[in-house]
């Protein structure tokens, strides 16, 4: 290289020295480029499109509330404060994703809810958690409980009332939210206080040992393996213990199993005192979902079932 640069600047006249200088810098250039292209953050349609609706609001991107790289939470900000003043509520939100995807920022996890709740005076807070194979269900519930812990240590910064704290979790998401609800000695565990209502969307795994011997989804031994004793660690059934919040259980119709077992849980939490409803809604799986923020009946529940609480 060094011989067919000196050739090309004898050739154009140019100091073999400078063009050497001159090549370097531009490899330089071309560096800074990738690496800046690689380290900036892809548009999400999601959040953007539902900020782009609600004048004002802003996003804090990425906030770490726990050491591993992969405890990120997005912290979506109101314009203007509730309308029935003082600090804003929280809704926070845990996506699906089979305990082994999923992100916190996609359109279906986040854009209906932001255009919704933002404009309501919510502080929006949707979170990622480790998944599979860097951490079994239970750990991410845990994860999970690390984050309401930072949540109430952080919401002072937003103008934010901990104490009206609700919890949203969809399918493998929504078992996160039920087993930490669930289980009191995790929550101790992680520091997270117990949240004024839970919103399950077509959540799983709510009886491991019901679900694991019968047929399932092959995702499931994935997730929890052949060891009973991995199944009750993971299943909020059986660690079902203490005070519990409100629950919400929204599932689809359009399948036997979802509400069926939804109803069960629900049956149990009523059992032990707590309080729980059913909403049962002809949608998908990912539906039921995805749709939460938009106009329909399964929101107006939601939206009704959340203000009773934080009003208490």
């Amino acid at each position: 290289m060094r011989g067919t640069a000196s050739g090309c600047a004898t050739l154009i006249g140019v100091p073999p020295t400078l063009l050497s200088l001159s090549m370097r810098a531009s490899r330089l250039l071309l560096v800074l480029l990738v690496a800046t292209t690689v380290a900036a953050p892809l548009p999400v349609p999601g959040w953007a499109a539902a900020l782009g609706g609600v004048p004002g609001a802003a996003v804090l991107s990425d906030q770490e509330y726990g050491p591993d790289p992969a405890q990120l939470a997005d912290v979506y900000l109101p314009a203007a404060a509730p309308p029935q003043g003082g600090p804003a509520p929280i809704l926070l939100v845990v996506h699906g994703g089979s305990w082994k995807g999923g992100d916190k920022a996609t359109s279906d996890v986040v854009q209906d809810k932001l255009a919704y709740w933002l404009p309501q005076g919510y502080v929006v807070i949707s979170v990622n958690t480790r998944v599979l194979p860097q951490a079994r269900p239970a750990e991410q519930a845990e994860d999970l409980g690390l984050a309401v812990a930072w949540i109430h240590q952080q919401a002072a910064r937003w103008r934010a009332d901990p104490d009206k704290l609700v919890v949203m979790g969809h399918s493998s998401g929504g078992h996160l939210v039920t087993l930490l609800a669930a289980d009191a000695a995790m929550r101790q565990r992680t520091g997270a206080p117990l949240w004024r209502a839970s919103i399950i969307l077509d959540g799983a795994g709510f009886d491991l040992l019901d679900v694991m011997p019968r047929q399932h989804a092959p995702f499931y031994d994935e997730a929890f393996g052949a060891n009973p004793a991995e199944w009750g660690q993971a299943s909020p059934a059986a660690q079902l213990s203490g005070t519990q919040p409100p629950a919400l259980f929204v599932c689809s119709t359009l399948r036997p199993d979802p509400c069926r077992r939804a109803q069960r849980y629900a049956d149990m939490l009523k059992a032990r005192g707590g309080q729980a409803e059913l909403f049962g809604l002809a949608r998908n799986h990912a539906q039921v979902n995805s749709d939460v923020g938009a106009d329909n009946d399964a929101t107006r529940a939601i939206d009704a079932f959340i203000k009773a609480r934080i009003a208490r």
